[in-house]
């Protein structure tokens, strides 16, 4: 089966007091202001998943037990007289059969211990926080790059079976555990601390592996989508330069030794000893991404359940930046991952819903309201169009062109990426009338004008296949022609069939569509119109608004 998270209900667990969110499948992208619940919710979920692999002696019971001081519970909610019960339930429905199963953790309940689906989910997935690029730059310029705390916390726990063995499995089996618990004297303490010695030399192989690979990997995935701008050439390296050890067969004698991943980058060849000190926070940013996003890709898991959950990710980087992370989010590197995206940047979350564009019904839009003292609540954020239809319905003719006008512009920009093939620059302006008649002049560069203008323009799509012959019998039986000449000629012929019949009638109804649009700017799409002296009427902007539903709907279709 293949599994997505339909379903999320949270009680009195941190900022939440009672939570419901209905995803159906769909990728997240949330909006928070601090305090709305924003990074409660990534906890949830990294909790939940987290737990299929705890042992059930109490471990996920401590964070929903009010005499726990380790408690996760609801502060105002556990205030009241009858305080709810803290519990993280998620819905997981079955694609294929469309079956839900709900699944619990509570202090009663710990249903997703060892249970296949959560455990291998828990592997697969992998969750990605802003303090994992602070930890990546907060060395003082003095100090090292040590990346070994950072890799224990963010990456390990994520890290892929290697030999038999879970890298962390076999790492919390030294760092959890006494070399001779019991105290042993003469050869059972030996013999104990002999055990802990192979345990930590079975860790000590298998690490150099896996950083190795996450370091290849992470000068590819930089090479690939941030290198571009770069005046020399970026060289990055993480590796084991201490490996784990243990010596000592008394407690007088033993000595453990934690290991050190070490960071550094040469450019244009020169070594930079201490990144923190020659790079600026964007470009170290850019470093730290490539080693986390190559760490999800070395580290795949099979899974039905596969999440990527981002928390204010990009907060270090200008919007430029963080757009190149989200046209990577958004490409076919992550397409196994059901992705959640959880910002406190309304800009950034208006930018990137912008670039997510037509593909929008494979995600929900949201926003978080409310705070720890009251019940937060997740609001659909509706796009333009919607806000327009639902001013249309108020009859409020004015509020419905001006969104409009808005979606027109956004729908513009996308259109004109789409023909350049590539992104505008993030903060510069084009009017909406600059898009649509840059995007048509890059269209008719596929179309010949005359062509366009006095065969393609207008002909509907029934009588598309009437404008060239469906066959070659004409030329088979053609006396003045050599046979040459008619091989050439049904292969041009058939080259003339093919523009018609896909790119260029695609191409066609771009332009048309443009068009169309354009001949609706002066009037209903232009704000310096609305103050004039003849009022708007409803009917035309509801016949503006179908043109730019038309207008997404062939942008959809020409990018398929």
């Amino acid at each position: 089966m293949k599994a997505r998270l339909h379903h999320i209900a949270i009680t009195n667990f941190k900022a939440f007091r009672e939570f419901s969110l209905k995803l159906e499948g769909r990728h997240l992208l949330v909006y928070g202001a601090n305090g709305a619940g924003k990074s409660s919710l990534y906890w949830a979920l990294y909790t939940f998943l987290q737990s299929a692999g705890k042992k059930p002696s109490g471990s996920i019971a401590k964070y929903f037990d009010p005499a726990n001081p380790q408690h996760l519970l609801n502060l105002h909610e556990q205030k009241e007289a009858v305080p709810r019960s803290g519990e993280i339930a998620l819905t997981l429905r079955d694609t294929e059969t469309r079956n839900d199963t709900i699944y619990r953790i509570s202090q009663a309940d710990h249903g997703t211990y060892n249970h296949p689906i959560i455990l291998k989910g828990d592997l697969a997935s992998d969750f990605i926080t802003y303090r994992f690029f602070f930890g990546f730059s907060h060395f003082r310029n003095s100090e090292n790059f040590d990346l070994w705390p950072l890799f224990e916390k963010e990456i390990l726990p994520f890290c892929a079976s290697t030999g038999g063995g879970n890298p962390l499995q076999m790492w919390d089996a030294i760092r959890f555990e006494m070399p001779n618990p019991r105290g042993l004297s003469g050869v059972a303490g030996t013999n104990s601390y002999d055990r802990f010695r192979r345990k930590t030399d079975a860790f000590a192989a298998v690490i150099p592996g896996i950083v190795d690979s996450i370091s290849t990997k992470a000068q590819q995935f930089y090479d690939e989508y941030f290198s571009a701008d770069d005046p020399a050439k970026v060289t990055l390296k993480i590796g084991v330069t201490t490996t784990p050890r243990a010596i000592g067969s008394t407690q007088n004698t033993f000595i453990f030794t934690k290991p050190v991943i070490s960071f550094g980058i040469q450019i244009g060849g020169e070594e930079i000893t201490r990144p923190q000190s020659f790079l600026n926070e964007a470009k170290l940013t850019q470093l730290a991404l490539s080693v986390r996003f190559a760490a999800s890709l070395v580290n795949l898991h099979e899974s039905d359940l596969k999440l990527l959950v981002l928390d204010d990710l990009l907060v270090s980087l200008d919007m430029s930046n963080r757009m190149k992370v989200v046209d990577i989010l958004l490409s076919d590197t992550f397409a196994n991952y059901q992705k959640i995206i959880l910002t406190h940047e309304l800009g950034f979350f208006r930018e990137f819903r912008r670039r997510i564009g037509s593909s929008h019904a494979e995600w929900q839009f949201v926003r978080l309201q409310g705070n720890a003292a009251q019940n937060i609540q997740a609001k659909s954020e509706k796009g333009d169009l919607e806000k327009a239809e639902d001013y249309l319905n108020g009859h409020d003719i004015e509020e419905a062109a001006m969104f409009l006008r808005k979606a027109a512009e956004d729908t513009a920009k996308r259109y004109r990426e789409w023909a350049e093939g590539k992104a505008l620059p993030p903060g510069q302006f084009f009017s909406l009338t600059e898009n649509l008649r840059a995007a048509k002049n890059k269209l008719l560069e596929g179309i010949p004008t005359s062509m366009y203008e006095r065969v393609l323009k207008g002909t509907p799509k029934e009588h598309r296949e009437l404008l060239i012959s469906a066959d070659d019998t004409d030329l088979d039986g053609s006396a003045a022609l050599q046979p040459a000449d008619k091989g050439k000629l049904k292969s041009k012929r058939n080259d003339l069939r093919t523009v018609l019949k896909h790119d260029g009638w695609a191409k066609m109804e771009a332009v048309e569509a443009v068009d169309r649009v354009l001949e609706m700017t002066e009037r209903v799409l232009n704000p310096a119109s609305h103050g004039s002296a003849t009022p708007l009427y409803e009917e035309e902007v509801r016949r503006a608004k179908k043109l730019i539903d038309r207008l997404e709907q062939v942008l959809l279709e020409v990018q398929q």
